[in-house]
């Protein structure tokens, strides 16, 4: 893991900026011109306000802050901020090419699971392949630049090996190990004798752990931010269709706007296959609004962007836009065909959520018909965005700035999960990058049940984080 991040990116960088080791470009056309490296460093920083804080922590500023990043600094650089921000920045295309395929190779050895015959056959051809073409790029060939083959890049080689024998890299990276060493660093307040503090740290956390075990304290001594949820009293017990689903506040009460109200009858007509009038029963003068929604158990914690302003001044990280899945009627643009939904993928920005509760045919009597019952409806309304255009080699969707499609309305339980929005670069219009995070960064769970409507299984993306998969309580 650090072997890419901190190590053959950090080159790279160093390279693209003329800081490796004295040498210029020789022969290539590598080098960034410092207006561009400038516009890069803005990029990262900017990216900072829309990247939701569960992805880790700010990329610093690549032109006047590089000696501030990490091994998290230079992962979510490679794999979140560097294909959108280094398009169309190098002189020839070849040297973009050659980092998104380096991009390439570590998802893939981020994955939680990988095939040994690809692991052995494809992967490794393809590490091999990349490592010729650095040397075929920066080295060139020329004795003089032999600075440039350093000992890291021969360990690139060896990286399908090390999956074979031990897993994939997240089975064996440091971020554990580091995470923890930060967390007893933090602990000493004192310089002269600073080994104490940490013994004292080691001691208490071994005490509490044992108190957690001995009396079944878990919950109750459960330190981590992760109990907000109960802790704070800002969750609602659900029915048993959200298990793993939590709302939060800020919470009001009050009636539906006009567009809402619409996209809440659209999604029941759709859903539960019942007449106008009906529904128009079914939703109560006033609702339930909630500004915030928890995937327990790891999951994200996503905010309505209507009830949880987003706030620069208080350096509130955006945390509302969304993947998620909606039924796509097929033949919409054929009035004289039937109705043919297809499900599929989107992007948008979660406005709310609102509860109400309301009888819905939902529940299967003895003869497997759907009758009526009484049920609590958790809805999100979605500001849906238009995408634009895709990327050819990691389909990272974009979209301009603004350019929303009418309000649509899902289950809760159809959300997948966070997403960061990355400025592009083109002139005009501002666009945006809609980037997820990679398997070990994402980590995706498939529902033991099947929704009461009747839907196929599906899948949430329980998307932990960087910081989710390793920062696991020490206390």
């Amino acid at each position: 893991m650090h072997l890419i991040a901190e190590n053959i990116i950090k080159n790279l960088i160093a390279l693209w900026t003329r800081n490796f080791k004295g040498l210029d470009q020789g022969s290539g056309e590598y080098e960034l011109p410092p207006d561009i490296i400038t516009q890069i460093g803005n990029a990262c920083v900017a990216a900072g306000d829309t990247t939701p804080a569960a992805f880790g922590a700010r990329v610093p500023n690549l032109a006047t802050q590089q000696h501030y990043y990490t091994a998290e600094s230079y992962t979510l650089f490679t794999t979140l901020l560097g294909p959108v921000v280094l398009r169309d920045r190098f002189a020839k295309p070849k040297y973009y090419k050659h980092f998104m395929e380096l991009i390439s190779i570590f998802n893939d050895c981020l994955n939680l699971s990988i095939d040994r015959d690809y692991v052995d056959n494809e992967l490794r051809a393809r590490v091999v392949k990349w490592v010729q073409d650095f040397e075929k790029h920066y080295y060139q060939y020329d004795p003089a630049r032999l600075s440039t083959c350093t000992l890291t890049l021969h360990a690139m080689l060896h990286i399908p090996d090390d999956i074979l024998n031990a897993g994939p890299m997240w089975c064996y990276w440091n971020y554990v190990t580091e995470r923890f060493v930060g967390y007893l660093v933090r602990s000493s307040k004192s310089r002269k004798n600073p080994y104490a503090s940490f013994a004292r740290r080691l001691r208490e956390i071994a005490q509490n752990n044992l108190i957690k075990v001995k009396y079944q304290l878990h919950r109750e001594l459960d330190l981590s931010d992760r109990r907000e949820e109960e802790s704070r009293g800002h969750t609602i017990e659900s029915c048993e269709l959200y298990p793993d689903i939590c709302v939060l506040r800020p919470h009001t009460r009050g009636p539906l706007a006009a567009p809402v109200l619409k996209a809440v009858k659209n999604y029941l007509l759709r859903t539960f296959e019942v007449s106008e009038n009906r529904v128009s029963r079914c939703i109560p003068d006033e609702v339930s609004h909630w500004g915030k929604i928890s995937f327990t158990n790891g999951g994200d914690k996503i905010r309505a962007a209507e009830l949880f302003a987003h706030s620069e001044k208080n350096m509130t990280r955006d945390a509302s836009f969304i993947k998620y899945s909606h039924d796509i009627d097929v033949n919409r643009n054929y009035r004289h065909k039937p109705v043919l939904l297809h499900r599929e993928a989107a992007y948008g920005q979660l406005l709310r959520i609102i509860e109400f509760v309301a009888d819905l045919p939902s529940a299967p009597d003895d003869q497997g018909r759907l009758v009526d019952q009484s049920r609590t409806v958790w809805l999100a309304v979605i500001r849906p965005v238009k995408i634009l255009a895709k990327s050819k080699r990691l389909g990272i969707p974009y979209y301009l700035d603004n350019n929303f499609a009418p309000l649509e309305v899902i289950d809760v339980d159809d959300i997948s999960c966070l997403v960061a929005r990355i400025p592009d670069h083109e002139p005009g219009r501002r666009r945006w990058a809609l980037c997820e995070r990679q398997d070990a960064m994402g980590v995706t769970e498939e529902l033991d049940h099947v929704r009461a409507t009747t839907r196929p299984e599906k899948s949430r993306v329980l998307a932990w984080g960087i910081r989710r998969l390793i920062d696991r309580p020490c206390y």
